[in-house]
């Protein structure tokens, strides 16, 4: 593991963190209703590994400071954000990735508030889908646009498509 690598992993768990909070501040952090802005930063996952981990544990973080669920959502929180970025990495740097955490945490999170909170199961997945949706599709689509066209300059490593260079130029595309 490398300085850097390490660095900008750290990066994304504090701002993942900072963003959560802001959204606790509004109330939209937990609970059946979230608007997390901090899910906005997802994207990064398709293109930099350090983001996969840094957002993991930036969850895990948030999760312990803002959660009305407790410790099994600090452990399944986490583990949902690295589904859902895992997902996103293999995907790579396109919109359709940006579906991946609105299926993952609707129904994991859906699920979780069924079990420790026992609000109802179906409402709980469409409304934390409905909020990850509109997180992702709206601040995360702008996320994934600057990644597209300003990753280099950003420092990001590219990830090429099969028989492409690693650059992240969409131009050419």
């Amino acid at each position: 593991m490398t300085t850097r690598l390490l660095a900008r992993g750290s990066a994304y768990a504090a701002a993942y963190v900072v963003l959560t909070l802001v959204s606790g501040a509004f109330g939209l952090a937990s609970g059946q209703i979230q608007f997390r802005i901090s899910e906005a930063l997802l994207p990064f996952a398709c293109v930099d590994p350090a983001a996969v981990v840094g957002l993991t544990l930036g969850t895990a973080i948030a999760n312990g400071l803002t959660s009305t669920m407790g410790l099994p959502d600090v452990v399944i929180g986490s583990l949902l954000t690295l589904t859902a970025a895992l997902l996103m990495w293999w995907i790579g740097l396109r919109v359709v990735a940006l579906a991946a955490p609105v299926v993952v945490n609707g129904l994991g999170v859906g699920a979780e508030l069924a079990l420790i909170l026992h609000l109802p199961f179906w409402p709980s997945v469409g409304f934390v889908a409905l909020g990850e949706a509109v997180v992702l599709f709206s601040g995360g689509l702008l996320v994934l646009r600057v990644i597209r066209s300003h990753g280099a300059l950003l420092g990001l490593p590219g990830r090429p498509r099969r028989g492409e260079p690693a650059v992240l130029d969409q131009k050419k595309r």
